[in-house]
Formats: structure tokens, sequence, C-alpha cells
């Protein structure tokens, strides 16, 4: 005779982590044997133990551990000894991390963490590890909480990874903040603004241009034949040196393009395959040069040398400061050959009065790592003594300076202009005022905030050097709270970078809607120390959406209750007892299309989630034998209008004819597929079981009619409705692209 089978095994299964929770003696536990546990506690088990994913389970007051077999690596060295133990006790450098857990899931309520940075002791050594986590309740037979269920994700090197590209891009960022000249990253065909500095913001008016492509960020240049130019060096690969270029550029956006002249190199940025991916800009303004040899009198000669001169000049040494490389555009200035300056030659280059201050300011920066910037003569290649701006950053690795990139920038001229950069900046100011534009800092060591003159005027202060940021916060109003960074979110990075609320001001009390951008400057090691960013009142914004969603709110209360007002009249119009019938059917059709307004409503003419669609149209027939199953899918309004129809009327012909005429079922499921083409394509099934035999109708109703015909064109895929004796089957096929797009007029 064989032996009865074990009901463990079965409920448990045959993984590595079943075998030892078999095994474990439970009834020296609080939870007592495991065959006496409540059905859910050990249906919860079950769910763990098959799961793919990483699980645990924290049972009792005590949170008792139960993990499955992906959990073994993340418990490292406590494997097995934490099965069965009090988590706390089980990890206790993170009891606290814990003990929350519990008392906030065991209460009711559940936690999610995203990227949660832990120090954990794994196989001996103290570990710096980032998890994604979801915890929520185990609730008994009465619906209380005697358990948490756990699914977790180890985020650690992909967290890392992140990390390590924020980094290069902070160094490259370093190298474009520090150059005097504008630059700019431009990627793909359309030429889509990736990087600018701060002189590029400055030549464009601080104009918000990140993520735009140049012919939206700029249209003031058509027609200057910068597009064109641009295309070409793209499509060419060739890059375009241009010198003394005319552009017609907006200060600020709408105001009267003013004519400027540019020194610029367009250099086209290749992949390994040799395939041009973008195009970097780099060069000066050389307006004000070219005003000021004009009002000189300088000879055509000097005007074609000052116009000829590259607008950067680039290089690099090693640790020691031994110069290892430089552009042509340094060399060609100076008429140099390679050797002299790569034995230290570049010496003679500076001014015998100027060498002694250079020499020391260089080896300062050498010793102690730290940014190097000066100002010399330095002898051109025609023997002219010439002031320059020469700068030098750090480039650091693994906590050591690899090499140091500099350059050196003709400035004679500018000096000469200073009183007119002067009043330019002046103008870009009361600019900024005049548009409402406040700007400010927050140092994240001492929470102290420095500002533009309108930051005060914003906030209703006085002008003042700077002020401790809980002044500002202080003024926000409590129910806005949420939204304004804190201490934590400033010292980690995480504070939300655009942001809305409002604040009363401090000298009239009126409130004021306010919005906020931020962004973060970091340290080498990815830590921020400031925070920026710039405000501006959209009260009036604000009160104009208000007025805009009562207005929608007024149209949509009208428009119910037109359809109210049809539903009555069909109803009095088919009242005669042999129209009992027609009168149902069209009085459910106007009610799912009502059904549908409303959710479409809700979501202001949008998108409305295909659940709650076919959730809406499937009320009136409330049963609990249709079953619906299927991923998150939003629809624009007019598929959803037509999908509602739709399912209304196979749950109307199931109730009178088919499933649930009888004690047969529906199931009612989606997934996203693939079509012919590979393409991804939705694929919707409404299939009936159980129901009486089926026979193929001998004609069209207008029901069929609305399912092939419409539901097909308005989802632009196709509809099959096979009468199969054993149950009908309706199936759509449709673009997966195409579900949630609002065509024109698609607005039902």
């Amino acid at each position: 005779m064989m032996a009865p089978p074990d009901p463990l095994s079965a409920l448990l299964g045959a993984s590595e982590m079943a075998g030892r929770i078999r095994a474990f003696d439970w009834s020296r536990t609080p939870l007592g044997p495991i065959g006496r546990w409540p059905a859910h506690l050990r249906a919860a088990v079950s769910i763990a133990l098959r799961a793919p994913t990483p699980m645990v389970l924290f049972l009792g007051p005590d949170g008792l551990m139960i993990y499955n077999d992906p959990y073994i690596p993340i418990a490292a060295g406590r494997h097995p000894g934490c099965l069965g133990a009090p988590v706390c006790d089980a990890w206790p450098e993170i009891a606290d991390f814990n003990r929350n857990v519990l008392r906030v899931v065991l209460g009711g309520g559940t936690l999610s963490y995203e990227d949660q940075e832990l120090t954990v002791r794994r196989n001996g050594v103290d570990e710096r590890i980032w998890i994604s986590v979801d915890y929520s309740p185990i609730p008994d037979a009465d619906g209380r909480p005697d358990g948490v269920f756990i699914t977790i994700r180890e985020t650690t090197e992909n967290v890392r990874l992140r990390h390590a590209v924020a980094s290069e891009w902070e160094r490259l960022a370093r190298m474009f903040e520090q150059a005097p000249s504008f630059m700019a990253l431009l990627s793909g065909p359309e030429h889509v603004f990736e990087l600018v500095n701060p002189a590029y913001r400055k030549l464009v008016g601080h104009r918000d241009v990140i993520g735009r492509t140049v012919r939206d960020a700029l249209p003031e240049i058509e027609g200057q034949g910068i597009y064109q130019l641009l295309d070409r060096v793209y499509e060419t690969g060739e890059p375009f040196l241009g010198q003394g270029f005319p552009a017609q550029l907006q200060p600020t956006p709408g105001a009267p393009s003013m004519d400027r002249l540019l020194d610029f190199v367009c250099q086209p940025i290749q992949d390994a395959t040799g395939q041009t991916i973008g195009i970097f800009v780099e060069g000066i303004d050389i307006t004000e040069r070219v005003a000021a040899q004009s009002a000189l009198s300088e000879s055509e000669q000097r005007f074609r040398v000052f116009a000829d001169t590259s607008p950067n000049h680039m290089w690099s040494t090693l640790p020691d400061g031994t110069m290892d490389w430089y552009n042509r555009r340094l060399r060609e200035y100076f008429d140099l050959d390679a050797r002299p300056l790569a034995e230290g030659g570049w010496i003679r280059l500076i001014h015998p009065a100027d060498r002694r201050d250079v020499a020391r300011l260089w080896r300062r920066s050498l010793g102690t790592g730290t940014r190097y910037e000066a100002e010399a003569r330095l002898r051109r290649g025609d023997g002219a003594w010439r002031w320059h701006l020469i700068r030098a950053v750090p480039i650091e690795a693994g906590g050591r300076i690899t090499r140091w990139i500099g350059t050196s920038t003709d400035v004679d001229d500018s000096r000469r202009a200073v009183a007119a950069l002067r009043a330019s900046e002046t103008r870009l100011r009361l600019s900024q005022e005049v548009a409402g534009i406040a700007s400010f800092e927050v140092g994240i060591a001492d929470n102290r905030v420095t500002g533009s003159d309108a930051l005060w005027a914003l906030w209703g202060l006085e002008p003042r050097p700077e002020v401790d940021v809980s002044v500002l916060e202080s003024l926000v109003l409590p129910e806005d709270g949420a939204a304004r960074s804190t201490p934590a979110s400033r010292l980690d990075g995480s504070a939300t970078r655009q942001v809305e609320y409002r604040i009363r001001r401090a000298d009239t009390g009126e409130i004021r809607w306010i919005a906020r951008q931020v962004e973060f400057l970091r340290d080498p090691a990815g830590r921020p120390v400031r925070m920026f960013g710039v405000m501006r009142d959209i009260t009036a914004a604000k009160e104009a959406e208000m007025r805009l969603r009562l207005l929608t709110h007024e149209l949509s209360h009208r428009i119910k209750n037109i359809l109210a007002t049809v539903l009555a009249l069909v109803s009095q119009t088919l009242r005669d007892p042999d129209a009992a019938s027609l009168r149902e059917l069209l009085t459910q059709r106007l009610r799912a299309l009502a059904a549908a307004h409303d959710l479409l409503n809700d979501a202001r003419w949008t998108q409305a989630p295909l659940r709650e669609v076919v959730e809406a149209a499937l009320a009136p027939f409330a049963s609990e034998r249709i079953f619906i199953a299927g991923p998150d899918v939003a629809l624009g309004p007019k598929r959803a209008l037509s999908l509602s129809l739709a399912v209304n009327e196979l749950a109307t012909n199931a109730l009178k004819y088919g499933a649930l005429s009888t004690e047969g079922e529906v199931r009612l499921t989606w997934e996203r597929a693939l079509d012919a083409t590979g393409a991804p394509a939705l694929a919707l099934t409404w299939k009936e079981t159980g129901g009486p035999p089926v026979r193929a109708p001998t004609r069209r109703g207008f029901g069929r009619r609305l399912i092939e015909r419409v539901l097909a064109g308005d989802f632009a895929g196709e509809v099959r409705i096979d009468f199969a004796p054993s149950g009908l089957e309706c199936r759509l096929a449709a673009p997966w692209a195409a579900l949630s797009e609002t065509a024109e007029g698609d607005d039902a």
C-alpha cells in the first residue's frame, strides 16, 4: 500500500528552503507546529517559496523570518541561521529600519522603497547596498494583519553604475563650465541640445534650450544659413570653422534680434563605427571686439588677424605639470612647433614681469590640487605681448589627479570692453526682473539662501545678502509643505526638481502661487554642495486654470443632463410593451455610453484605463461568473467609447443567449503580443464557456456590425467572432502604439 502524500510537500514544494522549513522545529516558536498554522499563513509561505524572485515573510509581532531560495544570496553569511529568527535579531545593524516596517505593516499599512541604501554585514564584512523592496500585510481570516509579505530586489550594481555615469558627465561639465568661450553639445540629425555652458546660455539670452532642437529653441536664426550649416556638418562628417560669422540672436525670447559676430567651430562627433551622432560647437562672441577695433581705426590687416584667431586655446599636462598636448589653434596663434612647449619652453611665452607670479600660482595648484587661474601677458607669434586669461582644472580618478586640462584665452580686447560688458550685464539683470524670474542658491552645509533682488520681492522681503532657508520655509502654506525641499532631500540631492506651492508674502500676507525649479552642484564624490534654481509667480496662471476647471465641470454637468434627457425620451418613446426589449437594449447602450463618458471626463477627455472601461460597461451585468484580467492599458476617447459599446453588446448577448443565460462563465482578457510583423499589438479576447450550444446566426444584426466594423475600425485592427458550439469567442487584434493616441477628431 502506498503511503499517503505529505500535505506539507504539496504545500511547500521541493526547493532547498521548502526542505529546511519542513525540518525546522516550529513548535519552539510562537507560531507553533507548521501543521497548525492558519490557512492564510500557509498559503503565503507556499506563494513565497514558488516565486522566482527573492521573497521574505515576517510572521508574528517579532517578525519571524521565512524566505525562498532566491533570497539566500542576499542573506549571505546569515543563511540558514536567520530562518525562524526574529528579523531584528537576524539583522541587528538595521534593526531600527525593520522595527519601523513591523510597526507600519502590522498596523495595516504598506511600504515601498526604491533604491534604498542600507549598510549591512554580509559574510562578516560591512557592506553598503541598495535595494528596491515592497512590504504588504498578510491579513488573517478577520482581516487583521499578522505577518508581512516582502518582495525584494538588490539594485546595488545599477546604482553604482548610475553614480559612475553621473561622475563622468560631471567631469565633462566642469570642462564646459570653466571655458570662457561658448560651448554646446548637439545630438542627432535634429540637433538636440544636450549640454551648454554659461557662456552659451549668455549668448542666447539665458533661454532654457536643453532637450530642444536648434530650430525650436532658436527660431530667430531661420534664414541665416545656420540650420543648413549644421545639417551639412552632420551629413558629411566634416568640421566647419566660422570666423566673423554674422548672426542675429534675440537677447531674450520675443525681443528684437541683435546683430552678433561669432568665431566658432562645428566639430562632428562620431561613434566607434565612424557614424556621426552629434556636433560639438565651440566659439566666442567677437562682436564687442570687432566694434572696439573699428572704433580704434584698426587697419584691415589687423582686423583679419583677429578674425582668423582661433576662438580658444586648449592644452593639458601630466600630474607633475609637464605639458604633453596642445591644440592646433594654440600652435598657430603662437607660431610654435611641438618641442619647445613639451620641454618647458612655454615659459618664454610669458612676459618677464609676469613669470614669477604665474610660476608661483602654478606650483601652488600642483601642490594642493586646486583650480588654477591667472592673467599674464603672452607673446603672440608676431612678437606682440597680449593679456591672456589662463585657467586649468585637475581631472581626478580614484582619488588622485591624473591630468590637468587648461585653456588660455586672449582677453586683451575684452579689457577695453569692460564698460560695454557691464552695461550688457545690467540689461540682462533688468530683463530678468521685468520677466518676473528670480534666481537663488542654497548652501547644503549651512542652509543659507542667496538670491537676486527679484527673489526678495517675490517673497515680500527686504533685500538682503542672504537668509536662512527656514525664513522662506516658514512662509510656505502648511498644506503645501511636502512640496518644498528639506535638509535631508538637499543633502542627498533627492529634492524634487520642479514643484509648485503657495506662499504667504511676508509684507502683505497675500497668498501667491510659486513655481520653483532646482539643480544641484556636486563635488567629485557626487555629493551635493549647492542647490541653485529659479522661481516665478504663477498665481495668474493658477487662477486661469481654476476657472477652466470650473467651466469644464459645468460643461460635463450639462452634457450628462443631455444624456439623461435622451435616455428619458427613448424610454417614453418606446413605452409600448411590444417594444420593451428594444427599449431595454437601447437604454443599456446609452448607459454604457454614459459610463464611458464619465471615465473620459475624469481624465479630461485624454485617456481612460482599459480595465475601468470594461468594468463600467459590465456593471449592469454584475455576476461572479464574469472574469477580467490584463495589464494596464490607456485608451484614447474614441477607442474607449467604441470598446464600451462592444463589451455591452457581448454581455447582453451572453445574458440572453449565451453563457450568462445558464451556469456558464465569461472571461475577458487582454495582453501585449506581437503581430505578424513583430510589432507590439493588443490581443483582447471575450470567451464564453459552459453555456447552451452555440449556432451561428443567419443574419448580421446591429450588435455584430458594431463589433466587427466599428470596433475594428476605431482600433485600426481586426475583429474575429467564432460561433463555436462550446461557446462564443470574440478576438480583437490592434496596434499597441495607437491605443492611447488622441487622433484628430477623436473626441467622441
